[in-house]
């Protein structure tokens, strides 16, 4: 099978590398800044007096043009000339300055310059909103490198405002007053597709009663007050992220661990709701009808009832030492 691109008429050249490196990051308006640019030349060459017209194109709003531009600066894909000059004297900057330092190796944002913040600041009203009210949700007055991270946030990695004051508010709340722990998660959020607001909070409603149910697990198996071991963390997020159980189905493989063996056991109850999840066993209904199938068919084959016992000890032991 071949394939053919289609060109018509219009051709557009960009860099491959840059671009494949930095486009998994990429919005859909950065996207549609970066195709008009690419197949106009007139408004890369007078960009300033053209900016109206590119947003336009693009069927983006002038903020959302700003922030695509920024991104594809940060990203090394285009360079602007002349920035000083951008915009006609009687008219605000249009484009924010941007990072004397481009993101290595994507785990920090860009770093703005004092002048550039100050520029930035004083230019553009919805960046100092966004400050003001980060300010406010820490409830403190943030540093250069704090004013850094949180305009980083907004052009580097073009998040809404709405989306950087959800998540400070998360990590307040989290008693996590930091913006450099904010920065690794808004990092980590965007490498996983979550660039928008209503995704942020389906996430963040995710991880609570995630987190919720591992402290219900923890109560369960008598493992408060101290650090889980690997093999239980491990069977803790299968049981969640993996088989996606909850408390009631995990409470019922915790009784049938206890009444077989006398105690509590992860790996014993492991073993349990692994042979349930690779059988489509998900309900407390299937979990009866499968011990009456068991029950029954050791009743009709005259199998003594610590088979059962055996069998499943095995199994978790087996599994314990794999």
């Amino acid at each position: 099978m071949k394939l053919t691109f289609n060109y018509g008429q219009d051709v557009v050249v960009l860099p491959l590398r840059p671009l494949l490196d930095r486009a998994k990051k990429a919005t859909k308006n950065d996207l549609c800044l970066l195709f008009v640019l690419a197949g106009d030349a007139r408004l890369r060459d007078n960009y300033a007096a053209e900016a109206d017209r590119a947003a336009a194109a693009a069927g983006v709003t002038r903020a959302e043009l700003d922030r695509a531009l920024s991104f594809w600066q940060g990203a090394g894909v285009i360079d602007v000339e002349g920035e000083e000059q951008a915009e006609p004297a009687a008219q605000p900057a249009a484009h924010a300055p941007q990072p004397e330092k481009k993101l290595e190796h994507e785990t920090a944002l860009p770093h703005y310059t004092t002048e550039q913040l100050t520029t930035l600041l004083e230019s553009r009203a919805e960046a100092k909103s966004l400050v003001d009210a980060a300010q406010q949700t820490f409830g403190k007055m943030f540093t250069t490198m704090e004013v850094n991270i949180v305009l980083g946030m907004m052009d580097y990695l073009s998040l809404e405002e709405e989306y950087i004051l959800i998540l400070l508010a998360w990590c307040a709340a989290k008693d996590k007053k930091s913006m450099r722990y904010a920065e690794k998660m808004a990092i980590g959020l965007c490498d996983e597709g979550i660039r928008d607001a209503a995704a942020l909070n389906g996430y963040l409603l995710r991880r609570e009663e995630t987190e919720a149910l591992r402290g219900q697990l923890r109560k369960l198996f008598g493992a408060e007050g101290r650090t889980l071991t690997a093999k239980e963390k491990a069977a803790f997020t299968r049981w969640i992220d993996e088989y996606h159980y909850g408390v009631e189905i995990v409470t019922r493989a915790y009784e049938m661990t206890v009444d077989a063996i006398g105690k509590a056991s992860v790996p014993y109850a492991d073993s349990i709701l692994t042979r349930w999840h690779s059988e489509g066993i998900d309900t407390l209904e299937k979990i009866d009808a499968d011990s009456a199938a068991r029950a029954k068919s050791k009743s009709e084959n005259g199998t003594a009832s610590s088979f059962d016992t055996d069998e499943f000890f095995e199994d978790a032991l087996r599994r314990s030492y794999s």
